[in-house]
């Protein structure tokens, strides 16, 4: 079921009850999340370093935000019902999901936004690894969406304890400016490779330097196929 905008209802019943653990366990900092457009679809990408990832995004997000999770988490029980009812458009990893692909593309259509994890698995050593060229391939179906990384730190520091209740581990969520990819007439896997790479090293960016992995020694300065939407800070 879904409300006047298109939001499911579920979105506005579990919001509430996903911000109170949030709130009890973790400090969020947001830094530069105006950066976020206030309206066209849009995807925000991030480095996934920790279950919590896409669930703290979407509920800090002052936009509505559907996150893309991996399959298995529809299994786990209570939090994978309550999952679908916050809507997660569930993805099987390591294969083309067409049905989950077609998801993403009625969000973007819909004029909202997706959170995509463009290294497709979680980094256990907090390190960026070399993104898949789905984010290019999503992208490709809604040209004229708006991409924006977004950094995250401090999630692994999560646990269910009473000391995490008193001592609260901070979680900061760094945005970076928002661009568009410059598509030519026919992009083959080539071209979605040197868009996601790009796009990577933006992301990249928002990180320290321990953090970089595979794009530590990119630079940010030489880029094709992207075009910033507003001037960078």
């Amino acid at each position: 079921m879904h409300g006047p905008s298109g939001i499911p209802i579920g979105r506005y019943i579990w919001s509430p009850v996903l911000r109170l653990p949030i709130r009890l366990f973790l400090k969020i900092k947001l830094v530069d999340v105006a950066y976020l457009p206030k309206t066209g679809a849009g995807i925000v990408y991030y480095n996934h370093i920790h279950w919590l990832d896409p669930v703290l995004i979407s509920a800090k997000m002052p936009r509505y935000t559907v996150p893309l999770a991996k399959i298995e988490t529809s299994r786990w029980p209570v939090v994978g019902k309550l999952m679908s009812w916050y809507h997660v458009i569930f993805i099987t990893r390591g294969a083309v999901d067409r049905e989950a692909l077609k998801a993403t593309w009625d969000v973007l259509a819909q004029g909202h936004v997706c959170t995509i994890s463009p290294e497709g698995t979680r980094s256990h050593d907090l390190r960026l690894q070399r993104a898949k060229e789905g984010l290019a391939f999503v992208a490709k179906q809604a040209p004229d969406a708006w991409l924006i990384p977004c950094a995250v730190q401090g999630t692994p520091a999560f646990s269910w304890s009473l000391r995490a209740i008193f001592h609260h581990p901070v979680v900061t969520l760094r945005f970076g400016p928002p661009f568009k990819l410059s598509w030519p007439a026919r992009p083959d896997r080539e071209v979605l490779r040197a868009m996601t790479d790009e796009a990577m090293v933006q992301l990249a960016q928002l990180l320290p330097p321990e953090m970089r992995g595979d794009y530590e020694d990119a630079d940010p300065g030489q880029h094709k196929w992207i075009a910033f939407l507003e001037a960078r800070r």
